[in-house]
């Protein structure tokens, strides 16, 4: 690896760049999105189709991702310019947009995680583990209604006690950005992803150790051969393949704009690839075994994994944990990991938004503040009102595809065979060909993940599925993704030319 001359805006070091790229893909979609897949899809046929989705999808994706920052030594606007041409720029605007609008939500998860910090640690658990489990779940429904969901009532008020914890987790993201990539970037994943892997181990050896639990590891290992032959096994797999990895965002690629000039992509884009979902199984061990084993009966604990990611976590596994020997500590460490995964998501997504202001001639000051800020504008209605987070989540998460098919597009524009003999194969340690050109499938897949989504989101509107009006009410209509994906497209297309005359500050990596 070639030595890096330091500076704020450089990796120190491979483990540095590796715990950084973990920390963007590692988030919440491991922790609590992982297991009820794995749950809702009968277990380890699911798996498994998930780690070949991470071959087929994820790594060529994630490596397409790491040669535009790394080659252009630009961001995602900037990138698109540079290996495509200055009428392409709109292009690689939207891929950082998108991740953009996502961290303006996403921030609203890390303040609920810290909200429930708090309430553990100032003895909200004590309360419910004085409750019997049935009365416990009304107290924790209760308490995260008042706290999230006041605005989706009739006539609710904005909930304004997330508000204030998003600006709380956005601020904390932004100062972190705003002192640099060494200072700040690399310093705090160095801590939070061992901190992750750590506190999910603990949690798995604690879990095991209850009694029950073993029907948990059973249901998430058993392989069915016939579940192979679901389709919805797969379609689930791909996406969980693409939202967990975070494969097609344009994080991966701002952060490989800091690595070294013979950075191996492929050989980090198959590791973290990996890594990530080892966090996804870890949580699934710990999750999985403990609703089984601390769950009234059976139904109960399939009740409690369909109850969606907020159900989930936030009512029913805080009022389980507050009903077991020791739930105090387990649910501090859980809810720590859960903090560490979705701040080093965060400051990815802050730190994507400032490095394209930067290409346009920013300071990292002035890059993170408008970044932060704007987070905090248009995050704040997604904290509000929860069927605008809803709606925002839907969006942009399956926008997310959308941006991998351009990744798709610039690699194929620029040339598929050309970027593997200059920039995949002359630095890797693996050389494995084929698992690069697996980025030729991208669009058949891309037909078939995509499609269903949209297919399935128009059959939860029969006679509606095009309207957009009000999007508290047409929370998830193909119409209301259509409206706003337009939205942004125009917008920044009419901005290509001043966009693209703006960006020519790159970053400069010395040997």
């Amino acid at each position: 690896m070639a030595e890096i001359k330091q500076s704020s805006d450089q990796f120190t070091s491979r483990w540095g760049l590796l715990c950084t790229v973990l920390g963007m893909a590692v988030g919440t979609g491991n922790i609590w999105r992982f297991p009820r897949e794995v749950a809702a899809m009968r277990g380890g046929a699911f798996i498994i189709a998930t780690f070949i989705a991470i071959i087929i999808w994820a790594v060529p994706l994630i490596t397409a991702e790491s040669i535009f920052g790394k080659k252009t030594r630009m961001a995602n606007a900037g990138a698109f310019k540079v290996l495509l041409g200055d009428k392409f720029t709109w292009v690689g605007a939207f891929c950082g947009m998108c991740c953009i609008m996502i961290g303006a939500y996403y921030g609203v998860v890390l303040g609920w995680v810290m909200r429930y910090l708090y309430l553990i640690a100032t003895g909200f658990l004590s309360q419910l583990s004085a409750l019997p489990v049935s009365e416990g779940v009304e107290l924790t429904t209760q308490t995260w209604n008042d706290f999230a969901m006041t605005a989706t009532a009739e006539n609710g008020a904005p909930s304004w006690g997330a508000v204030f914890w998003f600006w709380a987790a956005a601020i904390i993201a932004g100062l972190i950005i705003w002192r640099g990539v060494q200072g700040g970037v690399e310093k705090a994943n160095k801590i939070m992803i061992p901190a992750v892997f750590i506190l999910l181990i603990i949690l798995v050896v604690r879990v095991a150790m209850l009694p029950g639990a073993g029907a948990g590891f059973e249901y998430m290992f058993h392989v069915n051969v016939n579940d192979f032959a679901d389709p919805n096994v797969w379609l689930h797999a791909f996406t969980q393949a693409a939202w967990s990895t975070g494969a097609g965002w344009g994080m991966f690629h701002v952060f490989f704009v800091y690595s070294a000039k013979d950075e191996d992509v492929q050989l980090n884009a198959f590791t973290v690839a990996f890594g990530d979902t080892s966090a996804a199984m870890l949580a699934g061990m710990v999750v999985l075994p403990a609703v089984y084993a601390l769950a009234p009966d059976p139904e109960t604990a399939v009740k409690i994994m369909g109850s969606g990611n907020n159900g989930l976590t936030f009512i029913n596994l805080t009022n389980l944990f507050a009903h077991t020997s020791g739930g105090t500590i387990l649910a501090a460490f859980f809810f720590l990991a859960l903090f560490s995964a979705a701040l080093s998501s965060l400051i990815a997504m802050v730190e994507l938004g400032c490095r394209n202001l930067m290409d346009m001639g920013f300071s990292r000051a002035r890059g993170t503040l408008y970044t932060t800020l704007f987070f905090i504008v248009v995050g704040s209605f997604s904290a509000a009102h929860n069927n605008i987070f809803e709606n925002q989540d839907m969006v942009w998460g399956v926008g997310l595809l959308i941006v991998g098919l351009f990744y798709w597009f610039g690699v194929w524009k620029y040339g598929t065979e050309k970027l593997w003999k200059e920039d995949v194969d002359p630095c890797s340690d693996i050389h494995v060909k084929w698992m690069w050109t697996c980025i030729n499938l991208f669009p058949i897949l891309f037909v078939a993940v995509f499609g269903w989504w949209v297919w399935q989101a128009a059959t939860w509107y029969p006679g509606e599925w095009y309207k957009f009006w009000p999007i508290t009410k047409y929370v998830y209509t193909p119409g209301v993704m259509i409206f706003e994906w337009v939205l942004v497209l125009v917008i920044l297309y009419l901005l290509n030319n001043a966009m693209a005359k703006r960006l020519v500050h790159a970053n400069k990596i010395e040997d």
